[in-house]
């Protein structure tokens, strides 16, 4: 009983991960996550939250899990193609929305389609997050049709789905994480990126002044993961508190995103960034030419492809 109780008040350490700029809006839904599980599990939880790649950058986080170093990261999930490329169906075209994505169960339904992949690894998926929607950030000037992306440079986060996207619609892809899109652009090495309002505030438009949006091109998202063994290993009462904490968090995350990204790229706006959409006629170049990138990706894995049609199909 004495060891029963002992267990009880153990405090157990939570490190949390990413490499997003503190200036970005997620970090302080971050932290108030965080202060969530502190208080949920009355302190036992101790969480520490490590921004801008401090302790380690995404890709290095998720090597991270299982070693004890690292307890949950939320990376974006063209992150997750490097351990599992069956959870690229996220990055493809047109494959998630806002309207979809809002639906109650959605974000859930999503992390457990990646669950099955990323848990035989022993990192489990509490759902997933919204990060933004991406557009064309240029130099000199907008895109305004398929063509005006011919042979230039575009960083992306990386990914093969994203990697590939862009090549289908004419441009030289480089994968760069987010911290390295502005010296890259400034010092002329890449002349565009695709990105959010985050990655636009983070390189300032004074770097960047024009942002184009191909509309429903590519939806943004982080998944929510956690190292098992660590979740498993804790007190049943305070492993049960992080999944339900974490669970009410995906539940509820998506229409606030949506808000704060809105509110992001209005504000960038403000301050004198150029934002245009594409015509409904240019944008059919772009869908035409991404539909190749999705039947490829659905030939390569077609039970992953199906699965995942299966998944959506009761929020579309």
């Amino acid at each position: 009983a004495t060891v029963t109780a002992a267990l009880a008040q153990e405090e157990f350490e939570m490190v949390i991960t990413n490499e997003l700029a503190t200036s970005h809006w997620t970090t302080d839904i971050m932290e108030n996550f965080a202060a969530e599980i502190a208080e949920n599990t009355g302190g036992r939880i101790k969480p520490k939250v490590f921004h801008a790649g401090t302790l380690y950058n995404d890709q290095d986080a998720l090597a991270a899990l299982g070693t004890g170093a690292v307890h949950m990261v939320w990376p974006v999930a063209v992150r997750l193609e490097t351990i599992a490329p069956e959870t690229g169906v996220l990055s493809l075209p047109f494959a998630l929305n806002d309207e979809m994505m809002a639906k109650d169960g959605a974000p859930a339904a999503v992390g457990a389609y990646l669950s099955k992949y990323l848990e035989p690894v022993g990192i489990g998926v509490l759902g997933v997050a919204r990060t933004a929607d991406l557009f064309f950030l240029t130099r000199n000037k907008p895109i305004e049709k398929m063509s005006d992306l011919a042979g230039m440079k575009i960083r992306a986060t990386g990914g093969r789905v994203l990697l590939d996207l862009l090549g289908s619609f004419g441009a030289s892809s480089v994968a760069l994480p987010a911290p390295e899109m502005g010296p890259a652009i400034s010092q002329g090495a890449i002349d565009g990126a695709l990105t959010s309002a985050g990655g636009w505030e983070m390189v300032g438009t004074d770097t960047v002044p024009y942002a184009s949006l191909v509309p429903g091109l590519n939806m943004l998202s982080y998944a929510v993961l956690v190292d098992q063994a660590w979740l498993d290993g804790l007190p049943e009462d305070i492993r049960q508190t992080i999944e339900d904490t974490t669970k009410e968090f995906v539940r509820t995350n998506w229409p606030t995103a949506k808000r704060l990204d809105q509110e992001a790229l209005d504000a960038i706006i403000a301050r004198g960034g150029q934002f245009s959409t594409v015509g409904d006629a240019e944008r059919e170049e772009f869908v035409n030419a991404a539909q190749a990138i999705t039947e490829a990706w659905r030939e390569r894995h077609p039970e992953a492809w199906e699965e995942f049609q299966n998944t959506l199909a009761p929020f579309r």
